[in-house]
């Protein structure tokens, strides 16, 4: 699974009151808007939107069907207890995006779906919206979690994306289409690699942008934050 990321960054001035507190007499607000495109592989994989999208991050929004290029791909979104599936169908489906059970799961920043391609050669997904800045919080409940960086950026899940308050016991498995998952396990105790000597080998958890992964977190929730700037 590729990735390529756009991002583009509009300023406005607020005046006095705007939403960015400057030392200067002027006061602007940073918007960043910019696009993300996901290669997919033929068959399932793990796929994350970064953005916040126009109108929302339903499937119907930001997956629509609606001149049918997507037929015959499904999505799977994780409950905590099992997983909701919906088809892209344009013959059969009611909604206008033909999505059969609406598109309405959502895929939002920090989340993480299952998408599975009919197609025989690797496809694009473009997802297009503003850039999450500022403080953004994952949840992962203990358990099995669906998860992704909150934020359209690249690297080690601890050291780049700062996820630091692990506790022993959990893991996270990266999926990449052709070769299947690679295991990260945490070990306060016999961890010889990564952050904090804790992470057994290969060492950090590796994601890219666009890419989802399963946090299972074996004994309490884990709240992954990361503070992001488009200027980082």
């Amino acid at each position: 699974m590729r990735t390529k990321t756009l991002v583009l960054t509009a300023l406005s001035s607020l005046g006095a009151f705007g939403l960015m507190a400057q030392t200067s007499t002027n006061v602007y607000s940073l918007n960043a808007v910019g696009y993300i495109n996901v290669t997919v592989a033929p068959g399932f994989n793990m796929i994350a939107d970064q953005l916040y999208a126009s109108g929302g991050n339903t499937i119907s929004n930001i997956l629509s069907d609606a001149t049918g290029y997507l037929d015959g791909a499904s999505i799977y979104k994780w409950t905590g207890t099992g997983f909701v599936v919906d088809n892209a169908n344009s013959v059969t489906a009611t909604s206008p995006d033909n999505w059969t059970g609406g598109g309405l799961e959502t895929l939002n920043p920090g989340e993480a779906i299952w998408f599975y391609s009919p197609f025989t050669t690797p496809t694009n997904l473009t997802f297009v919206g503003t850039v999450p800045q500022g403080t953004n919080t994952v949840t992962l409940s203990q358990g099995f979690t669906m998860a992704s960086s909150p934020v359209p950026q690249s690297g080690d899940l601890v050291t780049v994306m700062g996820l630091t308050n692990e506790n022993s016991g959990d893991s996270v498995y990266v999926y990449n289409p052709g070769s299947g998952y690679t295991t990260y396990n945490y070990n306060v105790n016999t961890g010889s690699e990564g952050y904090g000597g804790n992470w057994l080998p290969p060492g950090d958890p590796i994601v890219n942008v666009g890419q989802g992964f399963w946090y299972y977190a074996g004994t309490a929730t884990v709240t992954y934050t990361r503070v992001f700037s488009v200027n980082q």
